[in-house]
């Protein structure tokens, strides 16, 4: 990755038009840098990370899209970032020509108040001392005059604030004359001597002692033109005439910069501004360095993408052993469960028999534990067959809070027996689903059962089912029973699974089954010996 320089940053913060303090571009400079070097670790690290595990006809694909991307983001914030660039140097220039046309045209017009000042003391007080005074004192006043004398009509320089140039011809008459306006006013310079030489002369046309005189103001322009020069950043300075006949010129002039121009408003004199900045270098350079974030940007973004696609890969293989399993156990109850429950029948049958031969008074415990452990054995292939069996579709709809109540009141004997409390709220009368009631039913029976089982001896239980309406209908069963551990809850619906020492490991496999068959979803939220909470959300339908 490559780092920023102080120019790089002057080229951004004007792009953002912003100002800074060198000290303050140093520091900013040193962040970004290590940021860039760390991120470049980083990334570079995972990237070959990534890279290892990626065949080389992926490996090419990736860089060739990462390309793509990069060089098509490139190109279009090339063309952005250059006329964003024209536009704020074009404004620039914009604004350098109004101050400076202003300074030059507020040059002009001090001069031109001299001469006039002086042609009213010529009115007024025509004798020599007085112009002598009045000149001088207007030539002391303003370092920019190199003179101001009184020239007549052959051109001989009659009164002036240099001595040495008394009785000396500097210019024709004529050449005085050259772009009179009706006030008796002209502002020439020299084209023979104006190849570097920085002399302009303001001339006012007056009659001295019945003669045609010129009053003559011999300014120095250079030193004007010089200080506007340089506080031009990147930018040149040319003034010339209508005809292009050059005034001043900036020593480094870019001829094939952006630039702008603008007529003076007191004087037939054209100031143009011109950028030395070459902007398709500058503009190809920030794009350089925005191409090679770029890059680093997409390649971050393809590892992580991979890394999510690898994620998302890893969680369909397991859905999919999760389902082959179920398959499995389905394939295992429908070929053993008639196997094991014929004998079971035979099996009870026969001991039966047996108690009503030798035990009928019901002293011997012996025949009813075997009874029981039957009865258990032909519960658990009644759930294998449960969870392997296809449901049958429901076409009719099913009254939610109606199943509801008629399982709290068949599980309430058991309830009162136990002295556990169920609390029970409805927040609509009638909401139907088109889960089959019987699986509704059996659904709550095993969340409920399960809720009465987790509660310990010696504690109050509390159980509580809401059914609500949201987007969906929500049953929530609520107790405050021992609680399960993160763990226990990523494991809860696997089948075999179990944290009940008598448990099967089947109930909430099948549970979930008939919930998600019917377009719904089951969760669970828990805290070690607070409670447990099941969520239950089964699509609404009209009735």
């Amino acid at each position: 990755m490559r780092s920023i320089t102080p120019d790089f940053l002057y080229i951004v913060c004007s792009f953002k038009q912003i100002h800074i303090r060198e000290e303050h571009a140093t520091y900013v400079i040193c962040c970004y840098n290590m940021y860039i070097e760390i991120m470049h670790a980083i990334t570079l690290f995972y990237y070959i990370k990534f890279m290892s595990g990626v065949s080389m006809k992926h490996l090419k694909r990736y860089i060739f899209v990462n390309l793509l991307i990069t060089l098509t983001l490139s190109i279009f914030s090339y063309f952005f970032i250059f006329q964003h660039e024209k536009d704020i140097e074009q404004s620039s220039i914009d604004r350098s020509l109004s101050i400076h046309e202003q300074q030059i045209a507020t040059f002009i017009d001090d001069a031109i108040s001299t001469v006039q000042t002086i042609a009213t003391v010529m009115e007024v007080a025509p004798k020599t001392e007085a112009l002598q005074t009045a000149i001088s004192s207007s030539r002391s006043k303003d370092g920019s005059y190199k003179s101001i004398s009184i020239v007549d009509k052959d051109g001989r320089v009659m009164i002036s604030s240099n001595q040495n140039l008394i009785g000396q011809l500097e210019h024709s008459y004529a050449f005085y004359e050259q772009h009179k306006d009706p006030h008796q006013i002209s502002i020439n310079f020299s084209t023979e001597e104006f190849n570097g030489v920085d002399d302009i002369y303001i001339s006012k046309f007056m009659t001295y002692k019945g003669e045609p005189v010129v009053i003559v103001a011999e300014m120095n322009i250079n030193t004007l033109m010089t200080s506007i020069d340089a506080v031009q950043r990147a930018k040149s300075v040319e003034l010339t005439d209508l005809n292009n006949n050059i005034i001043f010129k900036s020593k480094m002039l870019n001829e094939n910069g952006i630039s702008n121009s603008k007529t003076l408003q007191n004087v037939d004199w054209r100031l143009k501004i011109i950028s030395n900045r070459n902007l398709a270098l500058d503009a190809l350079r920030t794009t350089a360095i925005l191409f090679l974030l770029l890059t680093l940007v997409v390649a971050t973004i393809q590892l992580f993408n991979n890394v999510y696609e690898r994620q998302k890969e890893k969680l369909r293989l397991i859905e999919e052993i999760n389902a082959q399993k179920k398959e499995l156990i389905g394939m295992l109850a429908a070929n053993t469960a008639h196997e094991i429950k014929n004998p079971l029948t035979s099996v009870r049958g026969f001991v039966e028999l047996l108690e009503l031969k030798y035990d009928r008074q019901g002293e011997n415990p012996h025949f009813a534990i075997i009874k029981t452990e039957i009865d258990r054995i032909t519960d658990i292939v009644g759930q294998f067959l449960l969870l392997g069996r296809p449901t049958e579709e429901n076409d009719q709809p099913t009254e939610v809070v109606k199943v509801v109540k008629d399982t709290l009141n068949f599980m309430k004997y058991d309830f009162d027996v136990h002295q556990m409390r169920l609390i029970s709220s409805y927040q609509e009368p009638e909401l139907y689903t088109m889960m089959a009631a019987d699986q509704l039913k059996q659904v709550l029976i095993n969340l409920l059962q399960n809720a009465k089982e987790a509660i310990p001896d010696g504690r109050s239980g509390v159980i509580e089912i809401k059914v609500q309406l949201q987007d969906m209908i929500i049953i929530t069963i609520t107790d405050n029973g021992i609680g399960m551990s993160e763990s226990a809850i990523k494991r809860l619906y696997e089948p075999f699974y179990t944290t009940k020492i008598t448990g099967t490991g089947l109930g909430l496999p099948v549970t979930r089954n008939m919930i998600e068959l019917a377009g719904g979803t089951i969760d669970a939220q828990s805290t070690v010996d607070v409670g447990t909470t099941f969520i239950i959300r089964l699509p609404i339908i009209q009735s």
